[in-house]
């Protein structure tokens, strides 16, 4: 009876010490701060955002433009290839357009101004961005460097302009394009070309001019798209 009566206080001291331990292990090991909460499976993640509604097509070449340097034609570099599909193996390859006057220096002629040398620069210098409105028979094109190009298509005598930033051309459609008949600033015959993409999205302007001593014939791709903030609609 004395040994059971000894051992009470021992057994005592031990449940006591196990009850203050185990706590107290227990707040060691949690975090710090309020437990996780676990993700409903039905909510979206944070970082999803709503995807911008795809362009609407368009039907004509009217309209606010955008140009596309991936997609155009770099008129610096020549191309290996003659049987390309921009012929006389000229004006192609796209991709990294950086504009300027094909070549530096190629095809210039001797005694060519230095107007003529800066106009040729402008013409392989397309526009950032552009706009086409159509009032009557004319077609006007306004550039992002306030530049003016009034494409008349009934065949009006045209009025000449003093002013760099306004000029009138002679143009006509074909279908849904626009073609113009105008010569380049050394006179020789060249013609430009709008018209729109398969899938309506893109517009395309293409040169036609030739170049060189040889007359060699270039032609040179412009790829334009809508912008994303503007109606696809003129």
């Amino acid at each position: 009876m004395k040994v059971i009566r000894s051992a009470k206080p021992a057994v005592s001291m031990a449940l006591a010490a196990f009850t203050f331990l185990v706590p107290a292990a227990i707040r060691t090991q949690a975090p710090a701060g309020p437990l996780p909460q676990a993700e409903s499976k039905g909510a979206p993640p944070a970082s999803a955002r709503p995807s911008a509604p795809p362009v609407e097509p368009r039907t004509t070449i009217l309209g606010r433009w955008k140009l596309n340097r991936d997609e155009s034609d770099d008129p610096r570099r020549r191309r290996q290839d003659p049987g390309g599909s921009n012929g006389g193996g000229y004006g192609g390859r796209r991709g990294g357009m950086g504009g300027g006057y094909p070549g530096g220096g190629y095809g210039r002629r001797g005694g060519e101004s230095d107007e003529e040398r800066q106009k040729m620069r402008e013409l392989f210098s397309p526009p950032a961005a552009m706009t086409l409105s159509m009032t009557g028979a004319e077609v006007d094109l306004l550039d992002d460097r306030d530049r003016k190009r009034a494409f008349m298509t009934d065949g009006r005598k045209l009025q000449k302009s003093k002013d760099t930033n306004y000029q009138e051309i002679a143009a006509k459609f074909d279908g849904k394009r626009l073609v113009t008949e105008e010569k380049s600033p050394r006179g020789d015959k060249m013609s430009r070309t709008f018209e729109l993409s398969e899938d309506g999205r893109q517009l395309y302007q293409t040169l036609h001019m030739t170049t060189g001593r040889n007359n060699t014939p270039l032609v040179v791709r412009y790829v334009y798209d809508i912008p994303a903030h503007t109606s696809s609609r003129p």
